[in-house]
């Protein structure tokens, strides 16, 4: 979203600068990147936020800690944009305290202005630090992801069904969870009843999977329109854009109450965060009834309708016309 946004802004004629150390990305970026500093250390970039001033009528922050470092200098044009919750990031009780604390200092005592991807993060943001928070919701481009059964993918599937899983060894997504549940599967794996496809890291697992690694939206369509199943059991989500691309282009998901936007049994099969024998069952279930399948392929396109991607352009440009104007400090 971030480069979405970025290259939505410079399309308008707004001046774009996007301030990172590295650039490892297969999305086209058509704003402007400059490097945060000389090193790429965590601790030069900690340094560099503290003392940065750039002439600019806003900086958005998208990580809670970059935005309390950035304040200091800033805290007049400072934006945070909250793409999740991030102290579901760690597992220690120590990080989600501090990172809790940070929270509080930047919403709640410096009341930073805040732009929230869901309804849900942004309730929980307006409760717990008094937020002065606007959403606006994550969108996806129905010009890109649509229905597309690609004959190369097609030919790669066979007469297997196929689940398509996002390896990422963030904890957060529920790469591990996915795992437990698909190494049940593994006898039907291994005879090629069931194929397991992967976008996203190179993680390895003890069953036979095929790896596609990071690929273009273009290629992702494909694969999302040839897999029978997303398979997602997220342990936290803003809004879970991945799984409106799979909608889009008419894959059945498989996915946890993390994903809020996902309703059970009517725009795909839901289960308590990290409730391995539930996913199981609910990926079983597809398998095996497919008119079930049909109705969450026919419903996931009204959800698909209210989320789209060139309102949310205009709305967040809006918005930051709004508070560079002085209109709306309070989101």
């Amino acid at each position: 979203m971030v480069t979405e946004y970025a290259n939505y802004l410079k399309f308008k004629g707004h001046d774009v600068t996007i301030l990172t150390n590295i650039v490892d990305t297969v999305f086209d970026i058509q704003a402007k990147v400059e490097n945060i500093s000389r090193g790429k250390s965590k601790l030069s970039t900690i340094i560099h936020a503290l003392f940065f001033n750039k002439k600019s009528d806003l900086i958005i922050a998208d990580i809670i800690i970059m935005t309390l470092l950035l304040s200091f200098r800033n805290r007049k044009n400072l934006l945070y944009f909250a793409q999740d919750y991030d102290e579901s990031y760690y597992k220690s009780s120590i990080m989600k305290l501090f990172i809790r604390l940070i929270y509080y200092i930047c919403l709640n005592f410096l009341k930073i202005p805040t732009i929230a991807v869901s309804e849900k993060l942004g309730t929980l943001l307006k409760q717990r630090f008094s937020a002065n928070v606007k959403v606006i919701n994550n969108g996806v481009d129905t010009n890109l992801f649509y229905p597309d059964k690609d004959e190369v993918y097609l030919s790669l599937k066979g007469k297997s069904k196929v689940i398509l899983i996002f390896s990422r060894s963030d904890f957060r997504k529920g790469f591990d969870l996915a795992i437990r549940v698909l190494e049940k599967f593994k006898n039907r794996i291994d005879a090629g009843e069931i194929s397991v496809w992967s976008v996203g890291e190179h993680i390895p697992v003890s069953f036979p999977l095929k790896y596609f690694g990071f690929v273009t939206p273009e290629i992702l369509r494909k694969l999302l329109s040839c897999s029978d199943i997303f398979f997602y059991p997220s342990r936290h989500e803003g809004l879970p854009l991945f799984i409106l691309e799979a909608m889009s282009c008419g894959c059945p998901v498989v996915t946890t109450e993390a994903s809020n936007i996902v309703k059970d049994g009517f725009n795909g099969l839901v289960c308590p965060v990290e409730d391995t024998e539930c996913l199981e069952e609910k990926i079983k279930s597809i398998f095996s009834n497919k008119e079930l399948a049909n109705i969450l392929i026919k419903n996931s396109k009204d959800t698909v309708s209210k989320f789209d991607l060139n309102n949310s352009k205009y709305l967040f440009e809006n918005t930051l016309i709004q508070l560079i104007n002085g209109q709306n400090r309070s989101c």
